[in-house]
């Protein structure tokens, strides 16, 4: 992989290189990492992009989360999507941590250690998964590209110790055969002609995104990583297509796994699931809202 320093990034992204070093010790610049004190980046990577600036494109859920993005606010829905899809999703890979543990880590950015040994990868997973969870909404509006669940996949797994010792190469396409998957030479391939179908669409419902999710994790198309990178896809694509998100607890993972094997057949397995999740979403999202007026009804 070709890098390439902060100056010339600068340069060439015409911005301060002050901004860029910024950019690299926020983690928003995947790969980005520090040789002899100076910062070396992926000279693929793309411009971090902001929150859209155009609230009035955006109706419904997706409005409520992003006016809660930049806000440090403990009791809104982006955070109830943040510790939840971060738990849950993580949780069907393994991830030991407790719910618990992961309200306090996104709020305090510290973790109170329970009597068992704790991966050091758990904690890698987890801050790394807000960090994905953050570059999605900021490019909420952004039709999918393979660039852009690149920089996802980078953003879940970069300084994971698969990462470190070379393991998964994060942020890059499948080289190696698997059980599950397509052979590596036709990933890429099949996922420009999945992507190619699905925004052919424009409004996608539903069942697109479902459709979209299964074909997602026949192709398997990265090393790991597969499920938590397409189950934030599909609640990145809810929300620009103003459909109510979804979390699927890791107490359905079964149900959730053969609803992916017998979609074709039996397509009501996982739709069922995720009905029943958006109802779960749209209660908490109605809690959320009564937490907030409660906190702005106290003294000051």
């Amino acid at each position: 992989m070709k890098y390439v320093s902060s100056k010339q990034l600068a340069e060439r992204w015409k911005i301060t290189e002050r901004s860029v070093r910024r950019y690299c010790q926020k983690g928003k610049l995947p790969g980005a990492h520090l040789v002899d004190g100076f910062w070396v980046i992926p000279d693929d990577t793309p411009k971090p992009k902001t929150i859209p600036e155009e609230p009035s494109q955006l109706k419904g859920p997706a409005k409520q989360v992003v006016a809660q993005r930049s806000k440090n606010n403990h009791y809104g829905i982006y955070e109830y999507l943040q510790v939840n899809l971060a738990y849950s999703s993580c949780r069907m890979a393994s991830n030991r941590l407790t719910r618990n543990q992961v309200i306090e880590l996104y709020r305090t950015g510290k973790i109170s250690v329970a009597f068992e040994p704790m991966k050091v990868d758990d904690l890698y997973e987890m801050e790394n998964h807000f960090m994905a969870c953050k570059y999605a909404i900021d490019n909420l509006l952004e039709p999918l590209t393979i660039s852009q669940m690149r920089t996802l996949h980078s953003h879940l797994f970069y300084g994971t110790k698969a990462d470190r010792t070379g393991v998964m190469r994060t942020g890059e396409l499948r080289t190696s055969s698997h059980e599950y998957g397509l052979p590596p030479t036709e990933i890429h391939k099949a996922l420009t002609a999945l992507i190619k179908q699905y925004e052919a669409k424009k409004e996608a419902s539903l069942r697109d995104i479902l459709d979209f999710h299964v074909q997602f994790e026949r192709i398997h198309p990265f090393e790991d990583g597969n499920g938590r990178l397409g189950r934030l896809i599909m609640v990145k694509e809810c929300l620009r297509h103003q459909i109510v998100p979804f979390i699927i607890d890791d107490k359905h993972r079964g149900e959730y796994h053969k609803g992916i094997i017998n979609w074709d057949i039996n397509p009501s397995i996982l739709g069922d699931l995720v009905l029943r999740a958006q109802g779960h979403f749209e209660g908490k999202m109605d809690l959320c809202k009564l937490f907030q007026y409660q906190r702005t009804l106290q003294p000051e």
